[in-house]
């Protein structure tokens, strides 16, 4: 919890003055499809079995803060977004995932450089948007 959403908050909160003053700011959350109560609640979700509870939770808080802060933050020019990158090769996934971690910038890095007018209030994945 306080490393996926207490210092997310923490984060976002000391920089939001500065985002503020920006023309196209862009918050990025990076989740987890493991974060998606639909996909921790369908017994057809190839999510379904992974029984994370600590990170699943904390995933699942950060897309509520995404909610929150897309909400608090609507009609200004900073766009926020939660980002699934996928099943990435690092030490948590003990390098057993898909995607290098180059592939799995590749999306968070998408959306952080999203053009005026940005989609916000979203949790994407590789394949697209994610339910909550």
């Amino acid at each position: 919890m306080e490393t996926n959403f207490i210092g997310a908050v923490a984060v976002t909160q000391a920089m939001l003055p500065l985002l503020k003053k920006s023309k196209a700011a862009r918050i990025v959350n990076l989740s987890s499809t493991l974060g998606s109560l639909w996909s921790n609640s369908d017994p057809a979700s190839p999510y379904y079995s992974q029984r994370l509870l600590g990170y699943n939770a904390s995933k699942a808080a950060l897309n509520m803060l995404t909610a929150q802060l897309n909400a608090e933050l609507r009609g200004t020019s900073i766009a926020v977004n939660s980002v699934s990158p996928g099943f990435v090769k690092t030490d948590l996934t003990d390098h057993r995932g898909f995607m290098t971690p180059a592939e799995g910038a590749r999306l968070p890095v998408q959306y952080a450089l999203l053009e005026d007018g940005a989609v916000s209030g979203k949790f994407v994945g590789p394949d697209g948007e994610t339910p909550w």
